[in-house]
């Protein structure tokens, strides 16, 4: 990858003298930000453009070539990329349009450029793309004019976009965040964001990765590489409608959408995911502040009014505030030339006008043991406090780092004076107090250290019986059947009432006889997903009349009197129901899900996933976050339910399908959770085998 990046030598081919052409628009880029290599241009009318010779093929340039950037008609790049490859160049960025995003004639010619690139070894990013900067060397091949106003700093860019990676760029402009390197990398259909990612991860010049997609290449991968990193990777993924056009065959397709597969494996691997920009710029600015070493939170102010907007936005984030010394609050008190406001935190500095007490006060806050986060919020006029103010600002930042704890400024003033700031200051500056506290809360809240690859813990599972009705099903060609579906499931490893197929009304009643109580009648048919929704689930039956009509029901139900299957067990009251299922998601593979179960799942969708493989302390943060949680601890004097039935319902399910590659979803609807030390039971199952 580092050839994309530091190239000696470069081409730009699609190079004229017209002021319109965008080849030259590149090569203006390079002269802009100063590139330290050599450069080419190639355009088959030749001449000069910008005091160089413009050659007329890639052949025709007389040295070696390191990196060629690609900007013809689409129709052009597959022979201008055989030129490249004759010409030993192995690397190149094709920023052309009109590809497949453009149907079935973009797609040939798209089949012709992959071709072309195995050839002649040629890893290449784009097409569809602007292409890569790298402020350290001048590097900039963009074909939108663009002016060095970049800070030099170690934030990296990857964006699928090529018009969002352009409003990144306007960001770190405008707040003057320091950049290193940016990709665009459009369709992605050689170099992806894997590649970068794991290029980024290593470049030294590299601190922060922000990342804009709307597909992921290889979500395994991708995991894979954000694990053995410390370096904080934000991501911004769109496209977040369901992929799947078909409708879901059980509860968990029609529930866990393909976002929540990649929130769930983002958030596994430490990715930050962001939706707004506002969120990104506060991420930027606090990411390289010290981290937090724990929750207490210090807010001092010049604005009694601002400090109470701080104090609201605290709340709303989970801080606490902390709670002043008296000897510290008495010492700040002399200052003071009225005894008008009442110290506490927030601190309001109304009756203050002097900026040594400030800094004083200040570093004292900060140096409180009980204190891990200050926000000051300081107002001004710059034509009067312009000079004053700038001092204590920086003061402020020195702050920060002498004593390694994060303090967020937020500064009002007028918009000459905070352009001023945002240029001379690295120390962030915050413009709303809303903003500033919530930049601390995601520093608070965001860990990104090296994350081990984490193990399935080892549990019971009768492969053998579960091979052995898949085989079955497969041989028959016909999908699992409920009854077939509950016996994989206690196979591996999943509490199950016993249970009896019946085909006849006098076997109902005999079944039901010999489990002695209410029982319940579901019917058993490949041709139907949902039973509830046609009456197929017949509960706490008991008697002869009552079974026998419930199995005459249950047959018209069916539409097939004659062949009608019913599966009879005892009934099941007093447990809490819930739903664990897992599916093999097209980008992450194996997922599980867990949440509130039943008839309504679906209307409450209360659910949580992961993406296989996890560790048991990952079951229980993910059971953690359903609202429903605090009814299975207890809730309002209930007894508790057993929580380690259902952590070890959602491992066995996860070992299930890890184990199964034939499985392509299923789900256990409802578990049955019981009270605390009594276990779980499921008393439905649907298992979906994937498509030969």
């Amino acid at each position: 990858m580092d050839l994309f990046f530091n190239p000696r030598s470069l081409a730009v081919v699609g190079v004229s003298a017209s002021d319109f052409n965008l080849g030259r628009r590149i090569a203006q880029n390079l002269q802009e930000f100063n590139f330290d290599g050599i450069i080419y241009y190639v355009g088959p009318k030749g001449g000069q453009t910008l005091g160089r010779r413009i050659y007329k093929a890639v052949a025709d340039i007389p040295d070696q070539v390191d990196l060629a950037v690609i900007l013809v008609p689409a129709r052009f790049v597959p022979e201008v990329l055989e030129e490249c490859g004759q010409k030993g160049i192995h690397r190149a960025i094709i920023e052309s349009a009109g590809f497949s995003e453009l149907g079935p004639e973009g797609q040939a010619v798209e089949n012709q450029l992959v071709e072309v690139a195995a050839k002649h070894d040629i890893r290449f990013i784009g097409p569809n793309c602007i292409g890569v900067i790298n402020l350290h060397n001048g590097l900039s091949v963009p074909f939108a004019g663009l002016k060095d106003i970049f800070a030099r700093g170690k934030i990296s860019i990857i964006s699928q976009s090529g018009g969002v990676g352009l409003d990144y760029l306007n960001v770190l402009g405008s707040e003057n965040l320091g950049m290193a390197k940016f990709a665009s990398i459009g369709n992605k259909l050689n170099v992806d964001e894997c590649d970068l990612l794991e290029y980024m991860i290593a470049d030294d010049q590299t601190d922060i990765i922000c990342m804009y997609l709307e597909s992921i290449a290889d979500g395994r991968r991708l995991m894979e590489i954000a694990r053995r990193t410390s370096k904080p990777i934000l991501m911004h993924k769109s496209n977040v409608g369901e992929m799947a056009k078909e409708i879901a065959q059980s509860h968990t397709a029609a529930l866990s959408g393909d976002d929540m597969a990649v929130s769930a494996a983002l958030g596994q691997v430490g990715i930050a995911r962001f939706d707004e920009s506002d969120t990104l710029v506060n991420f930027l600015k606090i990411l390289p502040l010290p981290r937090m070493g724990g929750n207490q939170i210090a807010v001092i102010s010049r604005s009694g009014g601002h400090a109470v907007i701080a104090a609201d936005a605290c709340e709303k984030s989970g801080f606490s505030l902390t709670t002043f010394p008296k000897p510290f609050l008495r010492e700040i008190e002399k200052h003071f030339r009225a005894k008008v406001i009442r110290l506490t935190n927030p601190l309001d500095l109304g009756d203050l006008f002097d900026y040594d007490v400030y800094t004083r006060i200040v570093e004292e806050t900060v140096k409180l043991p009980d204190v891990d986060s200050v926000v000051f919020l300081h107002t001004y006029i710059s034509a009067v406090e312009r000079e004053d103010s700038r001092a204590f600002l920086k003061k402020l930042e020195e702050f920060s780092y002498s004593h390694t704890k994060p303090l967020a400024t937020c500064v009002s003033t007028d918009g000459e004076e905070m352009s001023k700031l945002r240029k001379t200051l690295t120390h962030p500056v915050f413009t709303a107090p809303e903003d500033a506290v919530k930049a601390l809360a995601l520093l608070r809240d965001y860990r990104h250290d090296q994350i081990p690859q984490p193990e399935l813990p080892p549990g019971q599972m009768d492969k053998a019986r579960i091979a052995e009705i898949i085989a079955r099903c497969r041989a028959e060609e016909r999908p699992v059947l409920l009854n077939e579906g509950l016996e994989i499931i206690a196979a591996a490893g999943i509490s199950v009432p016993g249970f009896e197929v019946v085909a006849t009304a006098d076997q109902a009643v005999a079944a039901a006889d010999g489990f002695g109580g209410p029982v319940v009648l579901k019917l058993i048919s490949a041709a139907v997903s949902h039973k509830t929704d046609i009456g197929g689930v017949l509960l706490g039956l008991d008697g002869r009349q009552a079974i026998e009509r419930g199995f005459v029901s249950l047959s018209q139900a069916a539409g097939q009197a004659a062949q009608v299957k019913v599966l009879v067990q005892p009934m099941v009251e007093g447990g809490t129901e819930m739903i664990l299922g897992a599916k093999r998601d097209a980008t992450f593979g194996p997922v599980v899900l867990a949440g509130v179960g039943g008839i309504f799942v679906e209307v409450l969708k209360d659910v949580a996933m992961r993406v296989v493989p996890f560790s048991q302390d990952e079951v229980d943060k993910m059971l953690r976050t359903l609202k429903a949680y605090p009814l299975l601890t207890g809730a309002r004097g209930r007894l508790p339910r057993d929580i380690s039935a259902v952590r070890n319902g959602v491992l066995a399910v996860a070992r299930l399908i890890d184990a199964f590659d034939e499985i392509q979803e299923l789900d256990v609807n409802p578990l049955m959770v019981l009270h605390e030390g009594q276990g779980a039971v499921a008393v439905d199952a649907r298992v979906i085998l994937v498509r030969k």
